[in-house]
């Protein structure tokens, strides 16, 4: 009865969580090149049953610790997994004529590289600018990365071509760096629309122009579609109320087992 309450409790954790990843993605529905989150859940860590007083042993770097031979598993409701809430960046937004020649666009599996104070980071936001020492920089003052380094135009014309090959003043300067992600090397948000990778992998860098091409002039919408943001909201506040109501019941046959059962009549 009382696993009942914890199960119906891991609901409502659940939801709640479900709700904040779907408000930060309606918050950034006109984000420029924002992936919405997913949130994944699992049921609850298996619980192993194990035999009372079971052996023990010394587990190197551990100590002493059981045995631990497992009879059995049971379920206590669902949780977040550890890599719980999950960028869908392969679902690309449309992209947008801005006209602006410092506007940029990856179509396809590809990211923009830029050099931030925490590292090398990766996004597809390229609603890009220049800065006083004439730096291709995003919109928090990175700079963007191409093949000899940190992007500099020193011109008045720029044109880049598919292979994402930079001309100033019908001069080649440079080429950009594009990332190409896959689902071998998973990918988390920082902040500020930037990506990074985990334990300090590299993505490839070798543009297929056939599959990833650079469009100037263009920024990529957020891939978020509101109407469907909007219904899984609601389906998650039901899947709330549902646990309220589990714990409400649960809650009151408790009150009748501790308060009624048993009771003689006088």
């Amino acid at each position: 009865m009382i696993s009942g309450l914890y199960t119906a409790a891991s609901g409502l954790i659940a939801q709640t969580e479900q709700q904040d990843v779907i408000s930060n993605n309606l918050a950034n529905v006109n984000t420029n090149g924002y992936k919405k989150d997913r949130a994944l859940y699992i049921t609850f860590p298996e619980v192993f049953l194990h035999r009372v007083q079971d052996e023990k042993a010394v587990i190197p770097g551990a100590g002493l610790r059981d045995l631990m031979v497992p009879i059995g598993t049971v379920g206590k409701g669902v949780q977040l997994r550890v890599d719980g809430i999950k960028p869908s960046i392969t679902e690309e937004g449309s992209f947008n004529n801005t006209e602006n020649k410092l506007d940029f666009a990856v179509k396809g599996n590809g990211m923009f590289v830029v050099n931030t104070p925490n590292g090398i980071r990766y996004t597809r936001d390229g609603s890009f600018s220049l800065d006083s020492d004439g730096r291709l920089v995003t919109k928090n003052g990175h700079a963007v990365l191409g093949q000899s380094g940190e992007i500099i135009i020193n011109g008045s014309e720029v044109h880049v071509d598919e292979g994402g090959r930079i001309f100033v003043d019908n001069a080649e300067m440079d080429t950009f760096r594009v990332a190409l992600f896959d689902n071998a090397t998973p990918l988390r948000k920082e902040g500020d629309n930037l990506f990074y990778t985990l334990d300090g992998q590299q993505l490839a860098e070798d543009i297929d122009v056939e599959e990833t091409t650079v469009l100037q002039g263009f920024v990529e919408s957020s891939n978020v579609n509101p109407v469907r943001e909007m219904v899984e909201m609601i389906t998650a506040f039901r899947a709330y109320e549902a646990s309220q109501k589990a714990i409400t019941a649960q809650d009151q046959t408790l009150d009748k087992a501790v308060n009624e059962v048993g009771r003689t009549s006088i």
